[in-house]
């Protein structure tokens, strides 16, 4: 399990984190406010995370946001997801996206079938359920799933069997 990113925390002022201790789980959180920094950080992490040699699943979680990303904004995190479709397609397990509203849950799921993703990706409201199918993905994937990732999906019984 030695081949997991390495990445440089956030810098001063930037809310957003990126978690690869669990690797090959990785977590997002995102801040309550996103800015540009926020933006250019998450894209400096995933450099590291699709040069790694093993594919990861990830985990975003967008609960602590309070305020929606302004049009700018999601249209420059839009030009980055688009520019790395081929490296997600290769890279990326799945994506598991934590939205804690079911309206908001269901709108993200229609707007997933009208554009797709690279890699599989659905929304759920919990960390436990995002988790689980995070760590069956990276089970299906042949990878060894840490104790901590079987912790966070509540499944510290099958780390023991692990």
């Amino acid at each position: 399990m030695g081949d997991w990113p390495r990445l440089k925390g956030p810098p001063v002022g930037v809310g957003l984190r990126f978690d690869v201790s669990m690797w090959p789980l990785a977590i997002i959180q995102m801040p309550p406010v996103m800015t540009e920094a926020d933006i250019a950080y998450m894209q400096e992490c995933y450099e590291h995370v699709f040069a790694a040699p093993t594919r990861h699943a990830l985990i975003v979680d967008t609960t602590t946001i309070v305020r929606v990303p302004d049009a700018a904004l999601r249209r420059k995190v839009k030009a980055f997801e688009d520019s790395t479709r081929q490296a997600a397609a290769a890279k990326n397990i799945g994506s598991a996206v934590i939205i804690q509203s079911a309206i908001v849950r269901g709108a993200y799921t229609a707007l997933r079938w009208m554009s797709p993703q690279p890699a599989p990706n659905r929304a759920f409201a919990d960390i436990v359920d995002a988790a689980r199918w995070c760590i069956r993905g990276i089970e299906e994937d042949g990878q060894v799933v840490p104790v901590a990732a079987y912790r966070l999906a509540d499944l510290a019984d099958r780390a023991a069997v692990g």
